[in-house]
């Protein structure tokens, strides 16, 4: 068997809510979840699981050693894709579903593949695709928009049409795409289209072009974050420019890049939330133009942001290089080992539709179960 599974404890529960529209506080704390948590446990042998999405009953797996597609209702209905046998890279950046329903993965080297029935189709450069390392996808109507490393793309129509592409680089859209290097993007309500990039972020309106990056207010300064991300990235040895590791690009013993856009998430009142490499959490209200920036010092655990989702608690959750955070728009409720937690760096968070929460990390995919009162989680306590 290429992965190892060992599995725990199990509980079922049930909960509920909405998307995150809080107010924000013009002062947050945080405080670590005072119990010990019920949870499942599945080791894997792939260093990274960088994304986790649920389809129907099952829940799939993005890792360094290819995509786990797991039945949520059974221990021992799972299937394994990779460079053996549909895709053509293990590498695993993202994993969405589409309005279709199905699942699209974003891949390190080996483009964009969807399951269409049964069948996987690949989609590369040859296609139109700028780059074969595809970090991130957006459905919008009937336009698809996917982040590589060498610009961003729109597909309009048959992806397997070249006339159906258009492509979005820093140099023909005359910088206003900041950087080519794309890692995320989101799609407003509005249909305003923002990019999260090595270099900062950019919106598009479909006419006008603007960026924002550490110089208008994008990330911490140093002197705030400095002390905090102390050590923090040791162990993260080289750079994916230059070697193209699978690890967390960029990292290249780095303890600070206020530009770098890890991760990004449009909130249900229209409010992009930045993630960091460093420089922490940045809140930036598309309306006012105006930017928030948040850190350990505000009651994150860390200041490396490696993921940001909205929960059906009608909370913000964050993954970063200290463990899992929870915010209700004024306190930061941390989450790490002490609670159950099997890795420091959380990557990848998904909400299962059964209210179970799965939180990848390295070598490790965890599952949590809420509490049926909808606030607070099982504890072993």
């Amino acid at each position: 068997m290429r992965f190892l599974f060992q599995l725990f404890l199990l509980f079922h529960t049930v909960g509920a809510a909405d998307a995150f529209d809080q107010p924000i506080a013009k002062q947050t704390t945080g405080a670590l979840y005072p119990h010990i948590l019920h949870n499942d446990v599945y080791e894997l042998n792939a260093r990274n699981v960088k994304s986790i999405q649920w389809i129907d009953q099952s829940v799939w797996i993005g890792t360094s050693l290819g995509v786990i597609r797991y039945d949520s209702q059974s221990q021992s209905d799972y299937e394994i894709y990779d460079n053996t046998n549909v895709l053509l890279s293990n590498g695993i950046f993202n994993i969405l579903k589409d309005p279709q329903g199905r699942p699209w993965v974003g891949t390190y080297g080996g483009g964009l593949s969807y399951q269409d029935k049964g069948v996987w189709r690949n989609i590369n450069t040859p296609q139109g695709l700028c780059d074969a390392f595809v970090y991130d996808v957006e459905f919008n109507k009937d336009q698809t928009w996917i982040a590589t490393w060498s610009g961003a793309n729109r597909v309009i129509g048959d992806p397997f049409e070249r006339s159906s592409w258009e492509s979005f680089t820093r140099e023909n859209t005359q910088g206003g795409l900041i950087d080519d290097w794309v890692y995320a993007i989101e799609i407003a309500k509005n249909g305003v289209v923002w990019f999260g990039t090595e270099s900062g972020v950019s919106s598009y309106d479909g006419q006008r072009w603007k960026s924002w990056n550490h110089d208008n207010g994008l990330s911490a300064p140093l002197s705030q974050v400095s002390q905090d991300n102390l050590g923090m990235t040791d162990y993260l040895q080289g750079s994916h420019h230059e070697q193209q590791s699978e690890d967390i690009p960029n990292a290249s013993n780095q303890t600070y890049r206020p530009n770098y856009v890890v991760s990004m998430r449009m909130d249900e009142r229209g409010r992009l939330w930045i993630g960091s490499w460093g420089g922490g959490l940045t809140l930036l209200d598309p309306e006012t133009e105006t930017l928030r920036t948040f850190t350990v010092q505000d009651g994150l655990p860390g200041n490396y942001i490696l993921e940001i989702k909205e929960g059906p608690d009608n909370r913000l959750w964050i993954g970063t290089n200290a463990g899992l955070s929870r915010f209700d728009g004024a306190q930061f409720t941390n989450f790490g080992r002490t609670n159950g937690l099997k890795g420091d760096y959380i990557f990848s968070l998904e909400f299962g539709d059964d209210h179970s929460i799965w939180i990848g990390s390295h070598y490790s995919v965890s599952r949590f179960w809420r509490h049926p009162d909808g606030d607070s989680f099982l504890n072993l306590e």
